[in-house]
C-alpha cells in the first residue's frame, strides 16, 4: 500500500470524524486486505458517514471481490456464503446467499451507493436461518426469502442525503 494512498485514506477519516483509535489502526495499516479489515470492523459507521468517498473506494477498491467488497458489478445470481461481511456498492442483478454450514457463517450483507439488486435465500434444507441486509442511503434491495433463509432487512440513513 503506498504511502500516498494511506494518507489519503487518514485525510478522510480525520474530516469524517473517525476515532482516534481507528485513525491510528489505520495509520499502521500495511496491505489493502488490513485496510479493509478495518472497514468492516467499523462499517455500521463508515456507510452512514459515506467514509471513505465512494469515488475513493471506485479508485481504490474496486479490485476487493477476494474480500467481499463489490463496487460497481453486475451479478447473475452468484452464491455468497463465504464470508462474514459482504458490502456492495453500486451494484445490480441477483445474489444468492444463506448459511455457510462447513464454515458456520451466516453472512451479513450491506447495500451503499444506489445498488439495485435482487437476494434469494439459498442454503441447506431444514436449517432456517435469518440473513441480516443493511441498507445505507438510497438502494433498491429486494430480498426473496425461502423455507430456509428468511431476510431481514434494515434501512439507514447516511450524512450525505
Amino acid at each position: 500500500m503506498s504511502i500516498e494512498w494511506k494518507k489519503g485514506l487518514r485525510r478522510e477519516a480525520s474530516a469524517y470524524g473517525m476515532c482516534r483509535e481507528n485513525r491510528d489502526a489505520l495509520e499502521s495499516l500495511d496491505t489493502k486486505e488490513e485496510a479493509i479489515a478495518l472497514y468492516k470492523k467499523t462499517i455500521d459507521w463508515a456507510l452512514e458517514k459515506g467514509y471513505p468517498k465512494f469515488s475513493t473506494i471506485q479508485r481504490d477498491f474496486h479490485d476487493c471481490e477476494q474480500y467481499g467488497i463489490f463496487v460497481d458489478k453486475v451479478f447473475h445470481g452468484e452464491m455468497l456464503d463465504e464470508q462474514q461481511v459482504y458490502v456492495f456498492h453500486h451494484c445490480t442483478g441477483r445474489i444468492r446467499t444463506g448459511l455457510n454450514v462447513g464454515k458456520k457463517i451466516i453472512p451479513m450483507m450491506y447495500f451503499a451507493n444506489g445498488c439495485d439488486i435482487t437476494v434469494s435465500g439459498a442454503g441447506p434444507a431444514g436449517l432456517e436461518v435469518r440473513v441480516p441486509l443493511y441498507v445505507f442511503g438510497q438502494n433498491a434491495v429486494f430480498a426473496q426469502s425461502s423455507e430456509d433463509v428468511v431476510f431481514t432487512t434494515y434501512k439507514f440513513e447516511t450524512d450525505n442525503e
